[in-house]
C-alpha cells in the first residue's frame, strides 16, 4: 500500500476511535483574532487553524501555537500548507531556503499574491525581489504573533501591486506586559544548529514596554559536496508605547544577514542516472574539466547545443559520474562549481493608532527598507580571459556571474474609518517611492582555485554585461462600507485606484565605462494600475453558527523590472528577428503588452461551533492577460526570454476544511481542494502572430492546457493531542500530478508527505517560568519526491524531460530537538 494512503489511514482511524471516546458535555475553545486585542497566555490547547466569522471572504489564520509546535527556522510561510488551496513546495527541510521557496493559491503562483508585515508591503517575495523582501528576512519566525491567509479576494486596503488572487498578512508579537526572557536552543539533521533568545522589557509606568531579539542559524544542505553551509543572523526589535487612553505608537525594526549555498536544479533524467542526491561539483578540479569539456561539447556542433547526440559526455571530458550521460542529455548544466544568494536586509517602520471620540479611528504608518544582495553562480559559458576586452587566452574556463542589487524604499500608509450605527466606512492610501539597482557582472577565476568565496561579496569585476536603475512610484487609494442590513444580512463595497510607474534606464556609470550602444538595451517607461478596482461582499447569518457568504473582486499587477536575461521582464524581452534592437522589441511590446487583471469571485458557507468549525466554498477566477515567459535556454546563460500575453486563464474550484475538537485533547483537522486553472488561448508577440507554430504554420496550441504547477487536488489532515503538558501532532497531505511545460507534456508525479511532531511544556519549574523541550520529524516517511518546479525557467515542451534543469527534489526525512525556557 502507498506509504501516505496508509498514514492517512492511521489517522482517520485514530479519530473514529477518538470519537468513540469522546465525554458528553465537553466544548472547544474556539477564538478569532482580532488585530490589537490583548493576547491570551499561549497554551497547546487552543485553536490553531481559525475561520473567520462574519468575514465576506474566505480568511483563515495561523495562530501562535500553531508557529511553536513547527520546527525552528521554519520558513512561516510553510505553516500555511495546511490550509486549504495552498500549494507549497521547497527544497529543504525548513522551508527557508528561497530560491526553491514556492507557494501558490488557487492558480495563482508566488508573485502573483500579496505580501504585508504588520501592514508593510513585502512585494511578491520573490527570489530577485525588486520592492521588497521575503518574510523570512523580514522577522524572525519565532517573533510572528500570527498569519492571516485570504485565499480569493484581499483586503482592499492590502499594500501591494502584486495581489491577483489572494493575500498573505503576517503579525508581529506584541511585547510582554511582565519582563520576560526567553532562550530556545534547537539541533538538528544535517549540522542544524540554531540559537533564539528573547528579552522583554515588561510594561514601564509611562505604558511602554519592547522587545528585542536575536537568532543564530547554522545548517548543512542536505545534498552537495564542497561549501554546503547555510547561515544567517537576524535582529528583531519592537517597542509599544500607549499614548493617553485611545493611541498606540509602535516601532518595528529588523536587521539579517543571510547566505545560501544553491542547491542545484535538476532534471528528471538527471535524477534517474546521477541519483536522487546529485548536486554541484563542489569540487574545483571536477569544475574546471567540466568547463573545459563544455567548450569542447559546443564547439562540436558550432555553438549551437551541448555535444551531439548519442555521444557519451564522457568523450568531450565531462567528470564521472556526469562523463556516462548521453551528450544530448545536457551534461554542461548536469552541475556547475556552485552558487550561493547573500542578502543584507534593514526594515523599519513607525506607526500610531487612534482612536478619536466614539466614532472614527486613525491609522499612520512611515517604513523604509534597505537590501544589499548577490546572486553568485560559476559558469562554464564565459570563461575567464587573459584580457576579455582583447583576448588572447583563456586563464580558466569558468568565470563568476553575479546578479547585484540593491533596494533603497519607502512609504506612507494612512486610514481612517467612520462607525456609526449600521454603517462603517473606511477610507486609505498607500505611497511608495523605490530605487532598484541592478547588475549583471562576471568575475575572474583561475584553473588553480575559484577566487572567490560562496559567502563574501566580490570585487573587481573583469566586465558588466548591463546596469539599470529602475525608478518605482506607487499610488494607491481605496474606500469601502459595510452596511448592516439587519441582525442577519451585512453588505460591503468599495473600490481602489492604483497606479504603478517604473522607468528602467541604464546607469550612467555603465554608459560611460563601457561605451555600450543603448539601442541594444530595452529602456523606457512602464505604467500599470487601473483607475477603478472594485470589489463586492455579503455575509448572511442563518443562525449563531451557520453563514453564507460571497464576494467578488476585480485587481491588477504591476510589471516586474528586470534586465536581459533576468526574470520575466518587459526591459529584458527578445525578439526572434534579427534585424531587430532590443529597444525597438521593447518599444514594440510596449504597444502591445497588458497588465495581468483578474476577475474572482465566491461563494461559500461558514459553520463556527463548541465543538466544530468549518468552511467550505466555491470559487471561479477569470485571469485576463497573463504573461509567460518561454526559456531560450539554461538559467546560467542568462538568455532573455520570450514574454507574451495569453488571452486569459479560467479557474473553477471547490475548496473547504474542518477543525473538530473529539475530546478535550485530541482535534482532528482536514481540508481538501479541487481546482482547475486552464488556458484559454495562445500566447501571441506584439504582431498578433503565434509565438510558436507547428511545421504546417498553425499555432502550436496550449488552450485548455493545465496551468503549470497547479495541482488539480489537494488534502490535508493532521491529529493533535495535548494533555497535562504533553503535545503531539501527526499531519499528511497529499498532491496530484504538477506540470512544467506549459503544453502538458512534462509533470511531476502526485506524492504524499507526512510530519511528526511531539514535546513537553512544563510551567513554573523552580527558577522557570516555563520549560518546554520538543522534537519534530519532517517527511516522515522518506518519501523520494519533486518539490519545487520551475525553478529555473520553463518550456513549452519537454517530454522526455532533458532539456531544462528547473526542478528541485524535496528533502528526505529530518529531525531537530529544541529546549526553550523563560525566566
Amino acid at each position: 500500500m502507498n506509504r501516505g494512503l496508509f498514514l492517512n489511514a492511521i489517522l482517520l482511524g485514530l479519530a473514529a476511535a477518538a470519537v468513540a471516546q469522546q465525554t458528553p458535555g465537553t466544548s472547544a475553545n474556539t477564538a478569532v483574532a482580532v488585530e490589537n486585542a490583548t493576547k491570551p497566555k499561549i497554551t497547546t490547547t487552543e485553536s490553531v487553524v481559525v475561520t473567520a466569522p462574519g468575514e465576506f471572504r474566505v480568511e483563515q489564520s495561523i495562530e501562535p501555537t500553531q508557529l511553536i509546535e513547527e520546527m525552528p527556522g521554519t520558513s512561516p510561510v510553510k505553516s500555511l500548507a495546511a490550509l486549504p488551496s495552498v500549494n507549497f513546495q521547497a527544497a529543504d527541510p525548513y522551508g527557508s531556503y528561497e530560491w526553491a521557496v514556492r507557494i501558490s493559491v488557487r492558480g495563482f503562483n508566488q508573485n502573483q499574491l500579496g505580501f504585508t508585515l504588520d501592514d508593510i508591503p513585502l512585494g511578491d517575495m520573490s527570489y530577485g525581489n525588486w520592492n521588497g523582501l521575503h518574510i523570512s528576512r523580514a522577522i524572525t519566525d519565532e517573533n510572528i504573533g500570527r498569519m492571516v491567509l485570504s485565499q480569493g479576494t484581499g483586503a482592499l486596503e492590502t499594500a501591494s501591486t502584486s495581489d491577483l488572487g489572494g493575500t498573505i498578512q503576517f503579525y508581529s508579537d506584541e511585547p510582554r506586559d511582565k519582563r520576560n526572557i526567553t532562550l530556545n536552543q534547537s539541533f538538528g539533521s544535517y549540522a542544524a544548529y540554531r540559537t533564539f533568545a528573547r528579552f522583554d522589557s515588561g510594561l514601564f509606568p509611562n505604558h511602554t514596554k519592547f522587545f528585542l531579539s536575536g537568532a543564530y542559524n547554522l545548517a548543512d544542505k542536505w545534498r552537495g559536496q564542497g561549501q554546503i553551509g547555510q547561515n544567517y543572523w537576524q535582529l528583531n526589535g519592537k517597542l509599544v508605547h500607549y499614548m493617553g487612553a485611545n493611541g498606540v505608537l509602535s516601532i518595528y525594526a529588523d536587521v539579517s544577514d543571510r547566505r545560501e549555498v544553491d542547491y542545484q536544479d535538476v532534471s528528471k533524467i538527471w535524477v534517474q542516472q546521477l541519483g536522487y542526491s546529485w548536486d554541484n561539483y563542489g569540487n574545483w578540479a571536477n569544475s574546471v574539466k567540466a568547463g573545459w569539456a563544455t567548450e569542447a561539447a559546443y564547439a562540436a556542433t558550432g555553438g549551437n547545443t551541448c555535444g551531439v547526440s548519442g555521444v557519451s559526455a564522457s568523450v568531450y571530458g565531462f567528470p564521472a559520474p556526469v562523463g556516462s550521460l548521453d551528450s544530448a542529455n545536457d551534461p554542461c548544466d548536469a552541475a556547475y562549481y556552485a552558487g550561493a544568494g547573500l542578502r543584507k536586509d534593514q526594515i523599519g517602520a513607525v506607526t500610531y493608532k487612534q482612536a478619536i471620540g466614539d466614532h472614527w479611528t486613525l491609522k499612520l504608518i512611515g517604513y523604509g527598507h534597505h537590501d544589499d544582495g548577490r546572486g553568485l553562480w560559476f559558469s562554464n559559458y564565459q570563461p575567464t580571459y587573459d584580457n576579455y576586452y582583447s583576448p588572447t587566452t583563456i586563464l580558466s574556463p569558468i568565470a563568476l556571474r553575479t546578479s547585484e542589487y540593491g533596494i533603497n524604499r519607502g512609504g506612507f500608509i494612512g486610514s481612517a474609518a467612520y462607525e456609526s450605527g449600521r454603517n462603517k466606512v473606511e477610507f486609505g492610501f498607500w505611497f511608495e517611492g523605490e530605487r532598484w539597482d541592478l547588475a549583471r557582472r562576471y568575475y575572474a577565476t583561475s584553473t588553480a582555485g575559484p577566487m572567490h568565496s560562496l559567502y563574501s561579496f566580490p570585487s573587481n569585476p573583469f566586465t558588466t554585461v548591463w546596469e539599470y536603475v529602475f525608478n518605482t512610484t506607487v499610488y494607491d487609494m481605496h474606500i469601502q462600507d459595510v452596511y448592516k442590513v439587519n441582525e442577519k444580512l451585512t453588505l460591503a463595497a468599495g473600490f481602489k485606484t492604483e497606479e504603478t510607474t517604473t522607468d528602467g534606464e541604464l546607469s550612467k556609470t555603465f554608459l560611460a565605462s563601457y561605451g555600450v550602444t543603448p539601442s541594444g538595451y530595452g529602456q523606457g517607461q512602464l505604467t500599470s494600475g487601473k483607475p477603478v478596482l472594485p470589489q463586492f461582499g455579503a455575509n448572511y447569518k442563518l443562525d449563531h453558527q451557520n453563514e453564507i457568504f460571497g464576494d467578488a473582486a476585480y485587481n491588477v499587477r504591476s510589471y516586474v523590472p528586470g534586465g536581459f536575461g533576468f526574470s520575466n521582464s518587459p526591459w529584458g524581452v527578445q525578439s526572434k528577428s534579427s534585424t531587430i534592437t532590443t529597444q525597438q522589441a521593447f518599444n514594440a511590446l510596449k504597444k502591445s503588452l497588458k497588465p495581468e487583471t483578474s476577475w474572482t469571485e465566491e461563494i461559500g458557507y461558514r459553520y463556527t461551533g463548541h465543538h466544530a468549525s468549518m468552511q467550505a466554498s466555491y470559487f471561479h477566477v477569470n485571469f485576463f492577460d497573463r504573461l509567460l515567459a518561454f526559456s531560450n535556454g539554461s538559467g546560467i546563460q542568462g538568455k532573455a526570454s520570450e514574454l507574451s500575453n495569453v488571452p486569459g486563464v479560467t479557474t473553477n474550484g471547490i475548496d473547504g476544511s474542518v477543525s473538530y475538537r473529539i475530546t478535550p485533547e485530541v482535534t482532528f483537522y482536514g481540508a481538501a481542494t479541487w481546482n482547475r486553472s486552464t488556458y484559454d488561448g495562445d500566447p501571441k508577440d506584439s504582431s498578433g502572430n503565434c509565438v510558436y507554430t507547428l511545421s504546417s504554420g498553425a499555432c502550436d496550441s496550449i488552450i485548455g492546457k493545465i496551468a503549470l504547477d497547479t495541482p488539480e487536488f489537494l488534502y490535508k489532515n493532521s491529529l493533535e493531542y495535548s494533555k497535562h503538558g504533553f503535545f503531539s501532532k501527526l499531519g499528511a497531505d497529499y498532491m496530484s500530478t504538477r506540470y512544467f511545460t506549459y503544453s502538458n507534456d512534462g509533470s511531476v508525479d502526485g506524492r504524499w508527505l507526512a510530519d511528526f511532531g511531539a514535546g513537553y511544556n512544563r510551567e513554573d519549574l523552580g527558577a522557570f517560568k516555563n520549560f518546554k523541550a520538543q522534537f519534530n520529524i519532517s517527511n516522515l516517511t522518506g518519501e523520494k519526491y519533486f518539490g519545487a518546479i520551475d525553478t529555473n525557467g520553463v518550456t513549452l515542451h519537454d517530454p522526455l524531460a532533458l532539456n531544462y534543469n528547473t526542478l528541485q527534489v524535496g528533502a528526505p526525512r529530518s529531525i531537530s530537538g529544541t529546549l526553550s525556557i523563560n525566566f
